[in-house]
């Protein structure tokens, strides 16, 4: 093997999830194992000062099962994102809940080695206060109306339950509004045809809206950041439908996404 080769592996533990496999490990000829006390104990002293206990006990369990002998290694160091090495060529990704660690060590007593460690961040999960779910979870309220709508009025639920400025998804955690999509067929008439969203009976100003001019499938949808419309739990979402007069329409279906934290 080529002097100084550098390696680069992608692995998993309690709090990890495997990414990637970017090369395979060749475990060091000769190496020995040693007693997972004596691995963590070198581990803590050779770690920087930065790297909190659950990295070093996590390092040393895949420093054991790599067969790398503990005397052998010289530091564990966590890699930033704005300085990755050459050998770590990663798209697309940031340090949102990712972390890279360096390990470097002694494979002969002439050659030297590194090995670049990819995963999940513990550290950086448990600061989102969910280690289950480390994004945004998004969830749809479907609402609609089967049949004809000649005059305006509120969509109804899943349930089939005619919503209203009192009735509506109850929000069990606080949020935002980020999408809402609306498929509708125009039967007649001309003007101007609205989805509105409301909260607590007071309209948002985020919804779709469809300038009618022929019948036919009509369809729109919309997106907005987080923390644009938001809503607190206990909140109640409602959607109505209104149009110009004389629009006759019908079979409306209309998906709204919230986002919780």
């Amino acid at each position: 093997m080529e002097k100084g080769k550098k390696k680069l592996f992608v692995i998993s533990g309690i709090f990890m999830t495997v990414l990637l496999v970017m090369a395979v490990f060749a475990a060091a000829s000769g190496s020995v194992s040693a007693n997972e006390e004596q691995i963590k104990q070198v581990v803590s002293e050779k770690k920087d000062d930065s790297l909190s206990a659950d990295i070093s006990s996590y390092v040393g369990d895949f420093v054991e099962k790599r067969g790398i002998s503990p005397e052998s290694i010289n530091n564990i160091s966590e890699v930033t994102f704005e300085d990755l090495p050459k050998e770590v060529n990663i798209e697309n990704v940031d340090d949102t809940n990712l972390a890279i660690y360096r390990i470097d060590y002694d494979k002969t007593e002439q050659e030297q080695d590194k090995i670049f460690v990819i995963t999940y961040s513990v550290e950086k999960l448990r600061s989102q206060g969910d280690l289950i779910i480390s994004h945004d979870k998004r969830e749809f309220l479907n609402f609609g109306f089967n049949g004809e709508m000649t005059k305006e009025g509120f969509l109804r639920t899943a349930s089939g339950i005619e919503s209203n400025p009192e009735k509506g998804y109850v929000m069990m955690r606080a949020g935002s509004i980020t999408g809402i999509s609306t498929n509708l067929e125009v039967l007649e008439g001309n003007g101007n045809l609205e989805i509105v969203i409301y909260k607590n009976g007071e309209k948002i100003n985020f919804g779709n809206s469809f300038a009618v001019e022929l019948g036919g499938i009509e369809k729109d949808y919309d997106v907005q950041s987080k923390d644009t419309v938001t809503f607190e739990a206990g909140d109640v979402i409602s959607v109505y439908a209104r149009a110009s007069e004389g629009i006759k329409w019908k079979d409306v279906i209309t998906l709204l996404e919230i986002t919780t934290n």
